[in-house]
């Protein structure tokens, strides 16, 4: 097979999985390791491709900062598959808090009606537990964003830092090995920045199209993340490499 044939298989690939693995393309095509790392330092050269350790990624476009009713309605049965496995690690009595993400307001609809501290800067997070007497909302209040239907600014930060947090259950635009954990919002990725630091325990929502992705804030690095939830079917080299270097990898039961 001649190299431009390689080429086009490798980035076909990539369209169909997002991500490959250097002994996985080696085999199916029937060369060495060697020609295949080759073949990938020659794509990057390119700006075809984005290798990873053991294997390549596709390039990662700008995310758009969709409106969140948009947001919501996207990949929704991953998110709903990964609030499912979230809340499993909610305990009685826990304090957590929930951001203003369209994968973490799925939880809402998982919570059983438990004695629960439930802080939040998300409008829709808190209302739709109004009608679960046992727990406890706290909203953090502030400059109201339209855009991410949440509570923002000095007053928002004001109120995070005054509590407690057991356990931070968040999302983002992506997460790459190398800078972290990002967010298109800045004013969002502030407010996380904040709470990652202060939380016992940080828990990443993110399906498959935000392993090895970037935005544009960096909010926290990949060892920051405790705990990352993913879907089933989530099949990427960064899963690997925070596993190994710690981060405890759940995965969603569809």
């Amino acid at each position: 097979m001649l190299p431009a044939e390689r080429h086009r298989e490798i980035i076909s690939q990539l369209d169909q999985k997002g991500s490959i693995r250097t002994i996985d393309i080696a085999k199916s095509l029937n060369v060495t390791d060697e020609t295949i790392r080759r073949d990938l330092e020659k794509l990057e050269k390119d700006g075809l491709i984005q290798r990873t350790h053991g294997g390549a990624v596709q390039i990662q476009r700008p995310v758009k900062d969709w409106p969140f009713e948009d947001r919501v309605i996207q990949n929704i049965d991953l998110k709903k598959e990964i609030a499912r496995e979230a809340v499993n690690l909610i305990k009685p009595n826990d304090r957590i808090f929930v951001d203003a993400s369209s994968t973490a307001l799925q939880m809402a609809q998982y919570l059983w009606n438990i004695n629960l501290t439930v802080l939040t800067n998300s409008h829709l997070f808190a209302t739709a537990l109004f009608e679960k007497p046992n727990i406890e909302v706290l909203m953090t209040g502030g400059r109201f964003d339209p855009q991410s239907k949440s509570y923002v600014g000095p007053a928002a930060m004001a109120t995070i830092r005054r509590y407690r947090i057991d356990k931070f259950f968040f999302s983002g635009n992506g997460i790459d090995v190398d800078r972290g954990v990002s967010e298109i919002n800045e004013s969002q990725a502030y407010i996380k920045e904040t709470i990652i630091r202060r939380t016992g325990t940080s828990i990443f929502l993110a399906d498959q199209s935000k392993l090895g992705a970037a935005s544009s804030y960096f909010f926290a690095s990949a060892q920051e993340v405790d705990v990352l939830i993913t879907n089933t079917e989530a099949d990427h080299p960064i899963l690997e490499t925070l596993k190994a270097e710690g981060t405890d990898i759940k995965r969603s039961q569809s």
